[in-house]
């Protein structure tokens, strides 16, 4: 069974479309006052303020008009920089790279990250190969202490305090805590120019916060990524079935219990592909505790066909399938001119995209023939307003989800598990 809806942005498109062969899982499961019941409690208390770590919620509208100060910040970085170094782990830096990858950026400033693993080359590599150019660096880390971070961030003081002596600071910029942790307090000692990461705003839920200066440095109009969150913000308030995070969290959910553990979120549009990695980040930390959870991971296609293809069309039947689609896309060419022997001349005359799309639609039509459950979600193009809606679309269905499978999905324990023992290594040996 088939269901479609449309769901508009103003005067543009967010496609949410299930292709879903059992129809307990359709229509009607959207409409069923318990279900309805539960969304509307937990998308109120959402809402209310009352919730802990929800200050994601309301924050694009509370912030949109007041960003001087990080724009300031930026356009000098950019004035004078050849690259801006940016430190974080996890959703310290994961949506900030996922919208640069995404948008096509107009700048001249190169953004490039670290302090992702424990990998002391990969750090020495990226300062060394930057040290003939100006160098600015942005460190973000929601708590001011993860390991991997402040080992990066230690590194990176070093190499400014060699390179530019006692105006160091002035290349070094800190996004933290308001109050708390070992970097506002290095910024407060320092005179370091510094952002903050709201109280109650966890780092997997801080994209349109944390990632805001390196995706301006990047050159992305964040006025119109934030507007697309602001979109999303009011349309997603609404409590009734039509709701289209309501409709995305409810299907995971009932997809679960039918013994569906794994979703993919896959794109045949590469720039998507970042989105996918912050994507599979949200809901895994979010989701996986309590014994319960959903596993996301994320695929970009055609490449990963030719690799756990053969999984999805025959392998063990817990996965399904969410489709991240673009409408409108950018750039294309005509293929013309193809050799008489070559494999593709049936497909002279036809674009580039009309390829990707026929490749889109075949590999759907195949998952869907092998009983694959299959969502889409389509966003109208590839621009700073529809990934600000997207983004925040995810957020707002990644908290709905959680509360649907009974655990919150707001904390972590599970990943101070390893901290502990790492620190507990260390110190005993």
């Amino acid at each position: 069974m088939k269901t479609n809806y449309i769901f508009k942005v103003r005067e543009k498109q967010m496609k949410f479309e299930l292709n879903l062969l059992d129809s307990k899982i359709c229509e009607k499961e959207f409409v069923k006052r318990k279900n309805l019941t539960k969304f509307e409690k937990f998308n109120t208390f959402l809402h209310s303020g009352e919730e802990n770590w929800t200050a994601w919620v309301d924050y694009p509208s509370k912030t949109i008009n007041h960003l001087q100060g990080i724009k300031d910040a930026a356009n000098k970085v950019k004035k004078n920089g050849d690259v801006l170094i940016v430190i974080g782990i996890g959703g310290s830096y994961l949506g900030a790279s996922a919208c640069i990858s995404a948008l096509s950026c107009n700048s001249s400033m190169k953004v490039e990250f670290c302090g992702l693993n424990f990998s002391n080359e990969d750090l020495i590599d990226i300062f060394e190969k930057n040290n003939d150019k100006n160098v600015y660096v942005n460190v973000i880390s929601k708590s001011g202490r993860t390991t991997e971070t402040i080992i990066a961030f230690d590194y990176a003081v070093s190499f400014l305090k060699s390179k530019y002596k006692s105006k160091f600071k002035d290349h070094l910029f800190i996004t933290t805590d308001k109050s708390t942790g070992y970097l506002r307090d290095f910024a407060t000692k320092h005179n370091v120019i510094s952002f903050e990461i709201p109280e109650k705003m966890g780092g997997r839920f801080s994209v349109l916060s944390a990632g805001l200066f390196p995706m301006l440095c990047a050159g992305i109009d964040i006025d119109k990524l934030l507007k697309g969150a602001c979109l999303a913000e009011e349309d997603l308030k609404l409590t009734n079935s039509e709701n289209p995070a309501y409709r995305y969290a409810l299907s995971r959910y009932l997809l679960n219990k039918k013994g569906k553990y794994i979703e993919l979120l896959s794109t045949f549009y590469p720039r998507l592909s970042g989105i996918g990695a912050w994507w599979t980040q949200l809901f895994a930390e979010s989701e996986g505790k309590d014994k319960k959870g959903i596993f996301p991971t994320n695929l970009n296609f055609s490449r990963d066909l030719h690799s756990v293809g053969q999984f999805i069309q025959q392998g063990t039947p817990i996965v399904f399938e969410t489709f991240l689609s673009v409408d409108e896309v950018g750039k294309d060419r005509i293929l013309e001119k193809i050799d008489e022997s070559s494999p593709i001349k049936y497909l002279e005359g036809k674009s580039v995209e009309e390829v990707n799309l026929a490749a889109q639609k075949g590999t759907i039509e195949a998952h869907i023939s092998a009983n694959v459950p299959v969502l889409q979600i389509t966003i109208g193009r590839v621009d700073e307003e529809h990934i600000g809606y997207i983004l925040y679309f995810f957020e707002l269905a990644c908290a709905l989800s959680g509360k649907f499978l009974g655990i919150d999905p707001f904390d972590q324990p599970g990943v101070e598990d390893y901290k502990r023992n790492l620190r507990k290594y260390l110190i005993n040996n």
